[in-house]
């Protein structure tokens, strides 16, 4: 499939039927409708906006410099007895 091709949400998921193809699909649009409503609103509030930037600032530092740890995965081996 090309880089630049759009996937459809068939493609996705080839096992949802059509019924749920169809609902999958009207989720996705009330979900980018949210997200477009969310961001015009931010959009036109200069404090609301100023906030989302320094927010989303991609020059900001990060404030974590180490590796979070994963209570799943125990990289200390056992101590012997």
């Amino acid at each position: 499939m090309d880089s630049e091709a759009a996937v459809t949400i068939r493609e996705l998921y080839p096992e949802l039927d059509d019924e749920q193809l169809k609902k999958a699909e009207e989720n996705l649009e009330r979900y980018l409708e949210l997200a477009m409503r969310i961001y015009e609103r931010i959009r036109n509030d200069p404090d609301a906006y100023a906030q989302f930037k320094a927010l989303t600032d991609s020059s900001q530092n990060p404030t974590m410099h180490e590796q979070r740890s994963n209570s799943s995965t125990n990289t200390n081996p056992p101590k012997e007895k």
